[in-house]
């Protein structure tokens, strides 16, 4: 790679991590505490490993801390899942810019075209290898929110059945 294209790359990068910094900046604004990609709570993992008899064992309090730590879980990976489909389009949209002008060059469908013209462009190419490891992160994230809350959801209705058994 020739020193302008590794100028242009690290610049490219540069670019990304300001956006990124101009996005998180934004998110407190917002009132959400800064991201952290590591998830603290250790908790989290002992409630979902459970069976369901060691479940139907837990006070009404701990029904309610495993509720509020899964719920807090799921919160953090639908954010993580935000930023990386932020990241994809970015790229994306980054990546037409820099292979709109070249494309045509080549022969085939636009799609062949552009993907021509991607590998011949050692910026592009890293903006879609960054692109393609973005989105296999959102595609395993995806839904494991959406199974945190479902399990969240599972001790609050635990803890409710608990509560109306002790007071009826």
């Amino acid at each position: 790679m020739e020193d302008k294209d590794t100028k242009q790359l690290d610049n490219t990068v540069e670019r990304m991590q300001k956006i990124e910094a101009i996005l998180d900046e934004y998110e407190c604004k917002l009132g959400l505490p800064k991201f952290n990609e590591e998830y603290s709570d250790s908790s989290a993992y002992f409630y979902l490993k459970l069976s369901r008899d060691q479940m139907e064992k837990l006070t009404i309090e701990q029904c309610a801390e495993a509720a509020l730590t899964l719920s807090s879980l799921a919160s953090h990976i639908q954010r993580a899942v935000n930023r990386e489909t932020s990241r994809i389009t970015w790229a994306k949209n980054y990546i037409k810019e820099i292979v709109c002008k070249t494309a045509h060059q080549y022969a085939g469908r636009w799609e062949h075209q552009e993907m021509q013209a991607i590998m011949d462009n050692d910026v592009a190419r890293k903006l879609h290898d960054i692109q393609k490891y973005a989105q296999q992160r959102v595609d395993r994230l995806t839904y494991v929110s959406s199974g945190m809350k479902s399990m969240g959801d599972v001790y609050i209705n635990l803890q409710r059945s608990k509560v109306t058994l002790r007071n009826g």
